[in-house]
């Protein structure tokens, strides 16, 4: 009888332990859930303040930008007939922009203040506070679709520039801007999509543009977004909104903002935007062009005359005084090669006008070296 009660109080023992166990068990799997769900409703709340801050913090130095030109309309009096011309201001456009700096020189793109009459052109800015102000164009960008502004006042609000060297796709974003030139300082949110994207895009004038390099986004971009900021979860500026794709959704492109910051730079040190040329017109060469154009080498930048005859190399360029010519294919610059995202141009605009490179070309099947000396736009 004792060792019955022996074994019946083990077994007892044994059947507590494997109790205590699940209990233990089911206890952990529980409170790992519980941490799981409370650890992502935590993240969810930090990403939505974080993009509430990154909003707040930029809002005020976002502005609303309106085009104007005085142009002579016909007047007709209903009882005479007779016809007078008078001026009026007509709106020509309207876009965004964002304060760079509190003296008031503010970035936005080169197709929102384009027009042409351009001295007879006024630029309307309108703040988030509601004050209002008549700006000077400074200058526009000519390789990117970039153009600033300046407003003249004092310890205005800016935005703080951040890098877009770094980003990577999945990265939260917003974009901010005066959705169809409308409703001032419009918020919309997404993710960066795709990188090095290149494009060619045309405006409400029929300009048209080729971009490279862009960020693309779903963070919708309507029209008056342009020349608005793309901000990271960290509140600082890493494109300027350029384009969407209207054949899709959620489609759109941002200028990254290292390749604004030469812009902004040179603004700053000289009034104006200074950038190098070599000049040269080109295309990219890929497999299927090389062979149809019988170029030996598939890749690089082909040098060729433009569609309607023009000149392949600017006559007097650092390209002409370096005796390219037409059907050159320019292959290496600075052991950088020029092929995929490093396109000639994007690699150029990484020089200064009078930096000198090492260019390797291709002419037929001889390769040679050349030391050239950036000119300037």
């Amino acid at each position: 009888m004792k060792l019955f009660g022996k074994l019946h109080m083990l077994v007892l023992f044994i059947f507590l332990c494997l109790i205590i166990g699940a209990g233990f068990f089911i206890y952990k799997d529980i409170y790992v859930n519980f941490s799981k769900q409370a650890s992502f409703r935590e993240m969810q709340l930090d990403e939505q303040e974080a993009t509430i801050r990154a909003i707040k913090s930029n809002i005020p130095a976002v502005v609303n930008i309106t085009v104007y030109t005085n142009e002579e309309v016909a007047n007709i009096n209903a009882v005479t007939g007779e016809k007078t011309m008078e001026k009026r201001r007509v709106e020509k456009g309207a876009g965004t922009g964002f304060i760079i700096t509190p003296k008031g020189y503010i970035v936005t793109n080169k197709h929102v203040v384009s027009t042409s009459d351009p001295e007879n052109t006024q630029y309307r800015i309108i703040l988030n506070s509601g004050k209002k102000y008549y700006a000077q164009l400074i200058d526009k960008d000519p390789i990117n679709d970039l153009a600033v502004l300046k407003i003249f006042d004092k310890d205005l609000p800016s935005v703080k520039l951040g890098s877009s060297q770094y980003l990577q796709v999945g990265t939260s974003v917003i974009a901010i801007g005066n959705a169809l030139g409308e409703y001032q300082n419009t918020v919309t949110k997404g993710i960066i999509s795709g990188l090095e994207r290149s494009l060619t895009a045309s405006d409400h004038k029929g300009g048209v543009k080729y971009l490279s390099n862009t960020i693309q986004t779903d963070a919708e971009i309507n029209l008056g977004n342009s020349g608005g900021p793309l901000l990271n979860l960290k509140g600082e500026v890493v494109g300027v909104n350029v384009a969407v794709d209207q054949n899709g959704t959620s489609l759109g492109f941002a200028i990254p903002i290292n390749d604004v910051k030469p812009v902004i730079n040179s603004i700053k040190k000289h009034g104006i935007i200074i950038r190098p040329q070599l000049g040269v017109r080109y295309v990219m060469l890929t497999p299927q062009i090389a062979e149809e154009r019988g170029v030996e080498r598939n890749w690089g930048a082909f040098i060729v005359k433009g569609d309607k005859g023009e000149e392949a190399i600017v006559p007097g360029s650092a390209g002409d005084k370096a005796g390219l010519e037409t059907g050159d294919v320019i292959f290496e610059i600075n052991a950088i090669k020029i092929k995929d995202e490093n396109n000639l141009r994007c690699v150029i605009q990484r020089y200064k006008p009078g930096d000198k490179i090492g260019m390797k070309i291709q002419r037929g099947s001889k390769i040679f070296i050349r030391e050239v000396e950036l000119g300037r736009f």
